[in-house]
């Protein structure tokens, strides 16, 4: 007779990534820590755009005019893409 041993693993996977799952949720609400580790990602998604452009703008390159033209467009690109997410969310 033939055994089914895919369902085990399959439920032990479950089983520690569930485990894994409700230990961090209860790190997050149930520790001062993750309770101020969860109010920084709030506050940082909140401004998500201005952080990204602060981010991108901060950024300095490494070796010399090549990167700095590459960075530049990067910072074009990405500059250009949250303007249209900006007003494609005020027409909205």
């Amino acid at each position: 007779m033939i055994k089914n041993e895919h369902g085990a693993k399959s439920f032990w996977n479950g089983f520690l990534a569930g485990g894994a799952v409700a230990g961090l949720i209860l790190y997050a609400f149930g520790t001062k820590k993750g309770r101020n580790g969860l109010k920084l990602l709030l506050s940082f998604s909140e401004d998500l755009d201005v952080n990204l452009h602060k981010i991108f703008s901060q950024t300095q390159p490494q070796n010399g005019k090549k990167n700095v033209k590459n960075q530049g467009s990067l910072i074009d690109t990405v500059s250009t893409i949250l303007d249209k997410i900006q007003y494609a969310a005020k027409h909205a």
